[in-house]
């Protein structure tokens, strides 16, 4: 704490500056402390980075801090982790750490959190109590039986009725029910940890006995109980008021693990980060966190920068899954971000998959970076993996890619009373609008791609911008009005499916039906009741869903990653088709996978079918470093995009020519290029890509070519990053 009447204080304000600004403070501050502050015109939050520091600013320079915020938002810890993640994705420090920030936390008028209450049923109420109520009063009466059966939180009570409250004060004043503030964990049951058996035992005595930081990673095959493994670790984990971060990829993902492990630890404070919570949930969350109250924290990407306050372990499932990756502004890997905490906290850090990233297994397997740990049997009793048939596609544009050898399958699974997934990875109705006479096909007027038919809402969309409009009823060229809709959506198979077993219960599962966490609750509600026979889906079903009714896997339309021109393109194809297929005969009822393909013969399809990822791997690392590919050597791309395409050229060569004449060696510059996709939302794009064997080398040729771009003012009109390990081009 400073002791002095004023000092100076260095601010972390949310601009595209590389540096912090100067402030007189006349209050005691502490390191991440929020303060609001003036900026040119406008009061904005700030976070305190240094105390007592000096400046070269004249006295009459230097503006005085307005407020101070005393909560601390960060510590050393996390400071440290903000300088590591700035330096090295070359993003500015100050908006680094305003990215980790709740948005309430960075409005400039306080922001109160609303509680949450469970109400619950005094000894004064009974049904003959009940009975005495006034028989119009029809949702009050509904309301305290209800309460009577079973305490309600108020998010329970207000899809009862809009005027709840009203009814619940009615209550309370009769000294029928109390009011207290609830704690998620008061109305779960709890479930009870399951033995582990052999090959899980010795995982988990083995990680439970490092000490301080280790990376681990547990290959388990699908169904094998890697979260078993992770649950009896966190159990000792968060004794004594420790905490445990839960990484998973999808928000989809969430719910079904929050509610799984707050059953499972049902004394303990289980709390989820995500972007569907509403900004106060998430600051309520992030609140818990970072003052110890919650102590198993599950969260995507963005939670690897939460503060806490005792960490002990830092969890990553599905480690192999693109999600993990930031795509716009910090373009941050939550894997490699996690490990550098874990190893600032000096605690281990443990990652999960049935797939691993190549560049983690050549990590684990050849360079002994993580403690590599197998999974080789399903946990439940009697599970096997389930039988992958490799299939020729002969179905034609009358049958519409449902061939009469899936017909069959489906037929006998449906007779079984067992449950199917047919995984398409493509919604809507069909990729392209066709004309046959002139080749004319329907795109977006804003970016370089086809627009995609969807047949419920009768429209065109683009998925890359979301422009839309009503289906052409002709040819924009030469007028024909036969257009084809080509291909296959997730709408088009529901069709089919839907005409070809009109009894079944048909249900689509895409970004398109499944918008709100209670549609995806309904899903797994109706899917453990039997509700639905058949479900078509994307790649939302692909991973992490547990239906043990589920028997048969149908995977249509894969083909399309074989011809990608991104080296990864096999390794996501091989892991999606692992994935899908190990949703089926996770129970007691064996499984069955059908991939319909127009090259059954094809290597990896092969691979997946005998279900040998260890193979697969070795192959595509062998591969890798013939063509000197990560994890043999390590990129960078930066793009830069204009809706001017003549400042965009000036500025994409000029960026070519800074970087040809770096003087370092060690890096390889390639030429610009144009991406597949060169105009998105009306943007042009153009991109540099840069290898090196080095990363130390890498990061240093970044640093002094984005420092010489920044110097030259000519190159500002065009908008330009920096993308440090990229996973897609």
């Amino acid at each position: 704490m400073n002791s002095k009447e004023t000092s100076i204080v260095k601010v972390a304000i949310d601009v595209p500056i590389d540096d912090f600004f100067d402030y007189e403070c006349e209050e005691n501050v502490s390191l991440g402390q929020a303060v609001l502050v003036p900026f040119g015109s406008r009061k904005v939050i700030g976070v305190v980075v240094e105390v007592d520091s000096s400046t070269e600013l004249e006295a009459h320079q230097i503006k005085k801090i307005i407020r101070v915020n005393h909560d601390i938002l960060f510590n050393e810890e996390l400071f440290k982790l903000f300088k590591f993640v700035s330096s090295y994705y070359h993003y500015p420090i100050g908006q680094t750490i305003h990215i980790a920030i709740p948005s309430n936390l960075k409005k400039t008028e306080k922001v109160l959190n609303k509680k949450s209450y469970i109400y619950e049923a005094t000894n004064l109420l009974n049904e003959s109590m009940i009975e005495q109520i006034n028989a119009r009063k029809k949702n009050l009466i509904q309301i305290a039986k209800i309460i009577f059966k079973e305490k309600q939180t108020d998010e329970a009570l207000k899809s009862i009725s809009i005027n709840w409250k009203k009814y619940v004060k009615d209550l309370i004043d009769l000294n029928f029910v109390i009011e207290r503030e609830f704690h998620k964990t008061e109305i779960i049951k709890q479930t009870k940890a399951l033995k582990l058996n052999q090959e899980q035992s010795e995982i988990y005595e083995k990680i439970l006995g490092a000490q301080g930081f280790e990376a681990f990673l547990i290959y388990g095959i699908t169904g094998s109980g890697k979260t078993e493994v992770y649950m009896h670790l966190i159990e000792q984990y968060v004794k004594n008021n420790g905490q445990v971060l839960i990484l998973v990829p999808e928000i989809n993902l969430t719910p079904q693990l929050e509610d799984r492990f707050t059953s499972r630890f049902s004394s303990y404070s289980v709390i989820s980060l995500h972007s569907q919570l509403t900004q106060k949930k998430r600051l309520e969350n992030w609140e818990q966190a970072k003052n110890g109250k919650a102590q198993i924290i599950i969260g995507t990407r963005l939670s690897v920068f939460t503060p806490f306050k005792n960490l002990r372990a830092i969890i990553m499932d599905e480690e192999q899954d693109l999600s993990f990756k930031q795509h716009d502004k910090l373009r941050y890997h939550a894997r490699d971000v996690a490990m550098m905490r874990a190893k600032l906290l000096n605690i281990p850090f443990i990652a999960g998959s049935a797939t691993p990233s190549i560049e983690i297994w050549h990590r684990s397997v050849n360079e002994n970076k993580l403690l590599l740990y197998k999974l080789s049997t399903r946990a439940v009793k009697d599970a096997t993996l389930p039988k992958i048939n490799i299939i020729k596609d002969e179905t034609n544009i009358e049958n519409e890619g449902i061939s009469e050898y899936l017909k069959s399958a489906i037929k006998h699974h449906l007779d079984l009373r067992q449950q199917i997934l047919i995984f398409i990875n493509r919604r809507g109705y069909a990729p392209v609008l066709f004309c046959s006479s002139c080749g004319w096909y329907a795109s977006c007027s804003r970016c370089s791609s086809k627009l995609v038919v969807h047949r419920s809402k009768q429209h065109l969309r683009c998925h890359h911008c979301d422009y839309q409009r009503g289906v052409d009823t002709s040819c924009k060229v030469c007028g024909n009005v036969d257009l084809m809709s080509l291909g296959s959506g997730t709408q088009k198979v529901e069709e089919r499916i839907n005409k070809l077993f009109p009894n079944a219960q048909v249900r689509r599962v895409d970004r398109d039906t499944i918008k709100t966490k209670a549609a995806l609750d309904k899903l797994y509600d109706d899917m453990n009741h039997k509700k639905i026979d058949i479900l078509v889906g994307t790649q939302m079903l692909s991973k992490g869903h547990d239906f043990p009714n589920l028997s048969l896997v149908i995977v249509l339309d894969s083909d399309n990653a074989l011809y990608s021109s991104d080296f990864r393109a096999s390794e996501r194809l091989f892991s999606q088709l692992v994935q899908v297929a190990g949703r089926a005969g996770r129970g007691s009822t064996p499984g069955e996978v059908v991939i319909q393909t127009n090259f059954p013969e094809h290597p990896l399809y092969q691979s997946v079918k005998n279900q040998d990822y260890e193979s697969f791997a070795s192959e595509e690392i062998n591969l890798r470093k013939e063509l000197n590919f990560p994890p043999f050597c390590f990129q960078a791309v930066l793009r830069a995009e204009s809706k001017n395409k003549k400042n965009l050229e000036s500025f994409i060569n000029q960026v070519y020519s800074i970087a040809s004449k770096s003087g370092i060696k060690e890096v390889d510059v390639f030429h610009p290029v144009q991406p597949i996709l060169d105009r998105v939302k009306g943007f042009e794009r153009y991109q540099i890509y840069f290898h090196s064997t080095s990363r130390q080398i890498l990061n240093q040729f970044l640093r002094i070519v984005k420092e010489k771009i920044l110097k030259e003012k000519d190159l500002n009109k065009v908008k330009w990053n920096i993308d440090v390990d990229p996973v897609d081009f």
